[in-house]
Formats: structure tokens, sequence, C-alpha cells
């Protein structure tokens, strides 16, 4: 007996000492575990839902609703349950733990979620399930403390549970309110130089803990309270005495039955608490400051916000202030959860009432920050190739969305307020096209980005680029609204034009321009339009002004309707109607015709360029209608000419098949300037001749119903960014039921919602980043490409206006030679009547005649240069030499073509002064032996201690040569290095 009882002491002492190394052993591996899990932690910020995304009370118990709003996060607590791992390893290590946290630093507060490497997708996943809307984005880690402070102004500590952990706290289930909103209050009072931090780890309870909720539930019926908790159902006492002592059957007395409704209520909330996952808790909270007083301040209003989750009769939270603040930083930095704190157990509801994301009625400060919009996923057939628009990015994948050439022929439109990023998208995806090889026209009221992508503009295409600036006086480059191919067109663009002059002058068709006014430029328009020669918009008020003009453009006219408005209707209105009407119908082209800068370019007859090339040959046209140096009315003029003119050239392309018209992209920024109601036809017809519109503006409001519901209608990709309330609601229809008109307000910078064309088929609305700048632009190579494109298809500005003035003083030179004629007519009558016996007057017209015809000899022009004092002056040998007197200024030389205009009173052309931008001789033909057909360009010079042998800046890496080639000077100098030793 005494062996045995040996062996059973030396059992036991050697199961205590091995038990004793174990739990040492086990200790210091949790402890390097601890640093391990500590450094492998990632941060995620978690982006606040939009206020959209809340939800609803809809005249619902605002009680109900704040249940139902917290419930949501039992979502999340319930899947993070499921990380619970056992085996071999869980018992060394024990249970990987995560942490919540709510931080206020730096006047914000933010809310983060800390997790294991190895948690992270199923993190994500739970976050999602629960909130949706919310967005999680890694990030660095945070950093609340001050760097005045230091420690001295850092104070924290831990809150841990008043009674056992099998009495729960109170519920949002309970109070049927958000304590939440407390400790954001408290939060809140941390200024920009305060940090406040409170940290939730956590991790999933062992598996036996709920029986011993249920064994202290069980204590409670049997005792009715007299022992409470685990304190009663481990007793130490029953424990040795269960060891010898047969269980012994007890009495029950009708009195033990019974429980006080306050028992009853205890035993009900410690049976529910065993419903849900159960989770080990550590709660700390640290308040650091420039001062410990401020500190000290900080943490009491946090702590005290923690009293609203006392329950009467249950549990709460009481907090023990830290001794070592040094060890407690570094165990909230690294985030430690020692496996050994077991006492803190709360399940799922307790855990969501405590750290749950709030709506907005329960946010009292502005301080905390919500996503302004949501996110939503793209469409799942996504395309590898094409048109690059975005990203859409959601649950932290990222996706790329393109659209493909057939999409893109069902147009798109981008509408966004001022800064959000939708003139930097345009310039994005003109980008793409241009180093695509495509062709495109961007027109730009702003200028700003015709001048980037003309700066962008690869070596190889080059070439293709034209310019057009219309502030560029010294070479200006025309465009004609007159010009057509066929009798089609003809009527296209007048028709056209009548609605630009309403568009312009009459908007509301409130009779300003009218009926008459109509008929008047209808007929003008084809009556000019009929001069072989050529004619421009600024004839139109000549006609009318000019008699003599008006004859010779009439000479032309083959319309009959057109024939009767001349020589019937206006040939019987009287002088005095006329001129009541005159003034009214001119007064609308005095803008143009008296500004210098729109009549050369409007006013040339032949435009610069011809639209249906640029299209079929692949051309990059670059408009800059830079209202600041146009002016809003001329940029608006001709914004609207080039609209229409690409419409008449996109539809002459019915002379050709389908499938040989080249794709053409046509971007307007701002084109509610330029859209007129004919704009409807545009986008239902231009898809079938390949012109793919991209269209941008700021305000919905801006456009005609017309046009409006023509957009929301034939539009294949329609782009929001943010856009204002009355916007808002006329946009939402196309993208409801996934956005509404708020979510519409309160997009950010370079964000938007889209409905995209996806392989023919409407996608539904869905998020999108917009993608950031593609390219760089070079200055030097900008500024040459001015001045290449000024030179090939611009023209002198002296040039231009000479044509012009010559045009429009045709009837002048038609009234001149018909009083020539009358005057040749009436002296060969006087020659005849004095051949026959005429009177002394006849006789001296015809001698008057005679002399005027005989020639002067030459007036001798004198030398401007003096001869000295000594030399003797030659005297003429003549007795008839008189001194005569000085000679008069010597008169240039008129053609014979020209002499029937010489005596003309325009204005005399002011000459321009030279300057490094301007042509020094344009009139310079090539020597006989040049080739005929070679193109000879103008090209502005620059000075000449600037200009290098090629005929570049020695300065400049980017120069036109002399005969209008551009270079790039290093890439020249390598290749002549590389043919230096074959010569």
């Amino acid at each position: 007996m005494d062996i045995a009882i040996g062996v059973i002491v030396i059992v036991v002492i050697a199961t205590s000492i091995a038990g004793f190394f174990y739990w040492q052993y086990r200790k210091v591996l949790r402890e390097a575990k601890n640093y391990e899990r500590g450094l492998k932690m990632v941060p995620l910020l978690i982006h606040l839902p939009p206020a959209s995304d809340d939800i609803e009370g809809g005249g619902r118990d605002e009680r109900d609703v704040t249940e139902e709003t917290i419930s949501q996060a039992q979502v999340l607590y319930n899947i993070i349950a499921s990380t619970s791992v056992k085996g071999f390893k869980t018992r060394i290590y024990g249970q990987r733990h995560l942490a919540f946290e709510m931080v206020a630093a730096k006047g914000l507060i933010h809310y983060y979620t800390v997790v294991p490497m190895a948690l992270l997708d199923v993190v994500r996943q739970a976050v999602a399930a629960a909130y949706p809307a919310a967005r999680l984005e890694e990030v660095e880690e945070h950093n609340l403390f001050s760097k005045v402070g230091k420690v001295s102004g850092t104070i924290g500590g831990e809150l841990t549970l008043k009674k056992s952990y099998s009495f729960p706290i109170a519920t949002y289930q309970e109070s049927k309110r958000d304590a939440m909103r407390a400790i954001l209050n408290a939060l809140s009072t941390a200024g920009r130089e305060d940090g406040i931090g409170i940290q939730i780890l956590m991790r999933p309870a062992p598996d036996g803990w709920t029986k011993n909720v249920l064994t202290t539930a069980a204590n409670i019926r049997k005792d009715k309270g007299k022992k409470t908790g685990l304190k009663g159902a481990l007793a130490p006492k029953d424990l040795l005495e269960a060891l010898w002592k047969a269980p012994e059957a007890k009495e029950v007395k009708p009195e033990d039955k019974q429980l006080s409704n306050l028992e009853q209520a205890q035993v009900d909330a410690l049976e529910e608490k065993t419903r849900h996952p159960g989770y080990e808790v550590l709660i700390r909270i640290v308040a650091s400051s420039n001062t410990a007083s401020r500190s000290q301040t900080l943490l009491k209003n946090v702590v005290a916000a923690f009293a609203l989750f006392d329950s009467p009769g249950n549990n709460g939270f009481k907090f023990t202030l830290t001794k070592n603040i040094e060890q407690f930083v570094t165990s909230f930095i690294f985030r430690f959860f020692p496996q050994e704190i077991r006492s803190n157990l709360l399940n799922s509801v307790e855990l969501a009432t405590i750290f749950h994301l709030p709506d907005q009625k329960n946010i009292p400060t502005s301080q905390v920050e919500r996503q302004a919009s949501k996110q939503v996923d793209g469409p799942n057939q996504l395309l590898d190739e094409g048109f690059l628009m975005g990203y859409n990015v959601y649950r932290g994948v990222k996706k790329e969305i393109r659209l493909s050439t057939n999409d893109r022929r069902r147009h798109t439109y981008i509408i966004g307020q001022t800064g959000t990023g939708k003139s930097k998208l345009l310039e994005n995806l003109a980008l793409q096209d241009m180093l695509d090889g495509k062709g495109f026209a961007f027109i730009d009221p702003h200028g700003d980005s015709a001048e980037e992508l003309l700066g962008m503009v690869p070596k190889e295409r080059v070439e293709d680029v034209i310019y057009f600036n219309p502030s560029d006086m010294e070479s200006p480059v025309g465009l004609n609204l007159f010009e057509f191919e066929t009798k089609d067109q003809r009527d296209f663009l007048v028709q056209e034009a009548i609605a630009m002059l309403y568009r312009l002058y009459d908007p509301g068709h409130t009779g300003i321009i009218g009926p008459r006014y109509e008929h008047w430029f209808r007929n003008a328009a084809l009556t000019i339009m009929s001069d072989p020669a050529g004619s421009s918009f600024i004839d139109i008020p000549q006609v009318f002004n000019d008699d003599a003009f008006a004859k010779e453009k009439i000479k032309h006219v083959t319309d009959q309707t057109v024939l009767d408005f001349w020589n019937k209707e206006m040939a019987q209105t009287s002088d005095y109607h006329k001129s009541e009407v005159l003034g009214w119908f001119v007064s609308k082209f005095g803008a143009f015709l008296s500004n210098e800068m729109m009549r050369n370019v409007i006013g040339q007859t032949k435009s610069g360029f011809n639209l249906r090339e640029i299209m079929d040959n692949k051309k990059i046209l670059l408009v800059n209608l830079s209202k600041g140096k146009t002016g809003e009315l001329n940029s608006q003029l001709l914004g609207m000419i080039f609209v229409m003119k690409f419409q008449a050239a996109a539809m002459s392309r019915a002379d050709l098949p389908e499938n040989e018209r080249q794709d053409f992209a046509l971007y307007v920024d701002e084109f509610q300037n330029f859209a007129t109601d004919s704009f409807e036809s545009i986008l239902s017809e231009a898809r079938k001749y390949r012109l793919n519109l991209i269209l941008a503006n700021q305000f919905v409001s801006q456009l005609t119903d017309k046009i409006r519901e023509a957009i929301i209608g034939n539009v294949g990709t329609v782009i929001s960014g943010r856009i204002g309330t009355t916007d808002a609601e006329l946009m939402a229809k196309k993208f409801i039921p996934v956005f509404d008109a708020e979510d519409l307000t309160k997009l950010p910078n370079y964000e938007g919602v889209v409905v995209a064309q996806i392989n023919g088929v409407p996608s539904s609305p869905f998020s999108m980043s917009f993608i950031p700048p593609l390219g760089r632009s070079n200055p030097q190579l900008a500024a040459a490409l001015k001045r290449l494109s000024a030179a090939k298809f611009g023209k002198p500005r002296t040039d231009v206006e000479r044509e012009i003035f010559a045009r429009l003083r045709a009837g002048d030179t038609a009234r001149e030679a018909k009083k020539k004629a009358l005057l040749d007519s009436s002296q060969a009558k006087s020659q005849g009547n004095s051949a026959s016996g005429s009177s002394f007057l006849d006789e001296w017209l015809a001698k008057r005649k005679a002399m005027q015809q005989t020639p002067k000899p030459p007036t001798p022009v004198q030398s401007a240069l003096k001869s000295p004092i000594n030399t003797p002056v030659s005297v003429p040998q003549s007795s008839e030499s008189v001194i005569s007197p000085a000679p008069s200024p010597v008169k240039l030389a008129v053609s014979e073509e020209d002499s029937t205009t010489a005596d003309n009173k325009l204005p005399e052309l002011p000459v321009p002064k030279t300057t490094d931008t301007q042509v020094t001789d344009r009139t310079t033909k090539p020597s006989a032996n040049e080739d005929d057909t070679t193109l000879h360009v103008n090209i502005p010079k620059l000075p000449e201690d600037e200009v290098s042998e090629e005929g570049g800046s020695a300065l400049d890496e980017i120069y036109i040569d002399l005969r209008g080639n551009l270079h790039h000077r290093k890439q020249d100098e390598d290749s002549s290095n590389q043919e230096q030793p074959s010569k």
C-alpha cells in the first residue's frame, strides 16, 4: 500500500514538474508568436458606406431602424467565427486574433480593421457581406501619438468585465439605442494635435465556453441566486468533495422552483448569450496629447461613454489604468493579445453593439468621413483590347473597362461639374486614338486640352496633325461654311446655318430671327453659293447692300425660285421697306464682319483643309477655340461650323460602301455651346457613317429637351461624374435602381458611374475610376507643330485680306466698268456729230480728249543724294530751261488687271511688322529648274543669331528646317554619326 502511494506521489510530482515546464515553454513560444503575428498583420482602412446606403425609415419606429442597422454587424462577426482552427499548433500557439479600431487623429475619425495575412480574404468577404457598400483599403500604419507630448503626454489602459463573462453587457436589443453615438461624441473632442485610439482585439472562444455559461444559469435556478457565476459553479470545496463523496439526492422544495422576475431575466440573458458565437476580447484605450492633463481629459471622456454598456443585474465594463505606459504602448502598436487572457468573453451581439459602422443619423460630427459614393461591380464580359475608359474597383478587385470599336459607334456622353476630371478623361481617350494610328478631331473651347495633345504627338504621326487656332492672326486658316460638293450638301449647310443663327441670337424662338429672316437668308445664301468662284458667310450682307455685287452673283443662279425672289419679290419691294428690314437683317453679321480675326477665318472662300479627307485618311485635327483668346460668341460660331461641316462630311460618305468607311472620332468638350436642335439627327445617323461622337459638358440643363432626350435614348455609353441636384434628378433614370440622384451629387473627383455598351448590349450601372494621365506634353514639340501647321494650312494675313476686300468690292469694279462703257459710248457719239457738222462745244470736247490721250514725257526723278557744295551744278543748254519745281512723290505702278480697282477708296492694308514668327518673304517663287510638283511651304524664320545651318534654333531639340520638314536634333546627330565612317 505504501509503495502504491509512493508511486502515485512520484507520478503526481513528475506530472506536475512536466506540466510546469510545458506551460513555461508554451508561454515562451506564444510570446514569440505574438511578435511574429504582430508584424504580419495588415491594416485596412474601412471607408464607411455612403449615406444613400443607409436603411430608410419610411415612417417606421426609429428604434426598429437602429436595431436593424446594428444587426448588420452580427453578420460580420458570425463569419469571422468560422476562422477558428483546431489542432496541435492551435494548442501551442493559440487562435489567431484580429483587431477593430476607432482612431481620432488630425481632426478626423477613421475606422480600421487589422488582420493577419492568412485571414485577409475572409475578413474582406465578411465586411462585404455585412456592408456591401463599404470599401477596404490597405494603408500604412496610423500614428495617433503626439510628437510634442511623446510618452509623458500619453495615457491609457484596458477595459475588462466587472463580473464573470457568463453575464452579458447591455446590448442594442435591450436598450434599443446606438451607444456608439456617445463614443463618437467623445472621440470628436480630440483636436488636430490630439490622438485617441480604441482597440478591440478578438479571437474565437474555445468550445467549452457555452457549457460554463449554462452551468451558471443552472446554478441560479438551483440556488435562487445565492451562488452565482463561475465562483459558485466551480467552488474548490465542491470539487474536492466530489473526489470521495458520492452524490446525494436532494429533495427539491416547491419554493426552489420559483424565481423572481430579475432572476428569471438574468437566466434568460445567459441562455440567450450562448446562442451566438463567442469571442475572447481585449479592449485598450489610449489618449495622446501635448500635455498629460489634456490626455487625461480625453481618456475620461471615452471611458465615460462605455458606461452605457452596463446592464443592471448583469455585467458592464471597468477601466484599469496602466502603470507601465511604455509597455502598454508597445502592446497597442503590435496588437499583442496574450493567450492567457480569457476572462473577457463577448458574443457577436455584444460585439456588434460596441463596434459597428454607424448610419448618418447616428454620426454626431462631420469628423467621421463616409464614402461620397458607393462601389458597384462592373460587367463580367470584359475585353482585353479596345478603348480603355477607366477601372472598376469592387471589393479589392480591379477590372479594366474597355469599349470595342463597334461599341464606340453608339457614341459616348460624359457629364460632370468643373474639376471632376471629364476634360482629362477626354484627353486620355484622344491620346489612345493618337497612339493607335486612328483619326480624330478634338474641339476644345478652353484650349488647354488641345495644347496638351499637340505636345504629345508621336513622331510617326507628325505629318497627320492639323492645328486650327483662329487667334493666330498672322497665318489665318480658312474655314468656309458655304463650301460644298453636292446640291444636297449645299441645302444641308444652308439649313444648318439658319439653325446656327437661331442658336446664337434667338434660342427661345421669340421672333428675333423668324420666318422672314429665314427667307431672306436662304435665298441670299443660295445666290452666293451659285457662284463657281466661291463665296463665304460674310458675303450675305453684301448681296443686299450692293446691287452691282448682287447682279454679279445672280447671273450664276439657275434655281427659278431664287430668281423669282430677286426679280419679283425684291424688285417690287420699295426702298423704304427694304431699308426698314435691312438693318435688322445685317446686324446679325456685324460682330463677324468688324472682327478682323473672324473675318479672315470665315471670309476665305477656300478652307485650309478638307474634312472629308481628314476623316478618310485618319488625320488628327486639334481645334483650339479658347474663349479667352477668341471670344465667347466667336468660339461658339466656329464650333457650330465645325460640327455641322463634320456632319455634312460624314453624310457624304454615302458614296462609299459601309465596310470601307474609316472610323473617325469627334471629341467635343462643352458641346452644348455648339449643338443645334438638328444635333439629334447626328446622334442617330452618324453611326452608319462611322463618325463616333464623344461629347462632354457640365450641366444637363444647358441642353434643350430635344437634345437631352436624344442623348439618353441614343447614346450607348453614358459616364456621369459629380453633378448638381437638378441634373441628378434628370440623369438618375439612366442609373436606377443601382444609383439614385443623391449618389450622383456626391461622387468624388475622378470617379463616376457608368452605363456602358458592352458587345452591343447596355450594361447595368456600375462605378468607375477615371484613368490617370497617360502622357506628358512636350512644349517644344507643340511650338514646332504650331509653326508647321500654320505654314501648311494657313495663309499670310495680307494675302487673305487682299482676297476678301477684292471680292467684297466686286460691285464697285462693276460700276466703274459700266461708267467707262457709258463714257466711251458718249465720246463715240460726240465724234460722229463732229464729223457731220458739230457745235463749237463738241469740237472743244474732241480736242480735249485728244490732248488727254497724248502720252506725256515722264517726269525726271531727282536723286535723293545731294551733291557736294564745291561741285559745279550742270545747267541745261536749252534756252527754254527754267527752274523746275520739286518733283511730286513717285506713285507705285499698277498692273492692267488691277487698274480698274486702283482708285477704290477702301482703306489701305496695314503692313505687319516683321517678327520671329512672321514670314519675311511669302512671295518668293521657285526657280525655273525646280520641280513644279514640289510642295513649297513658307516657314516663319527665327532671328539669324538663333538659326543653325539646318534651319532650326540651335537650342531646340525639335525644329523645322527651311524646307518645312520637322526634325528631332538628337536623332539627326545620331544618324549622321552612324553615316560618318561610311564616308
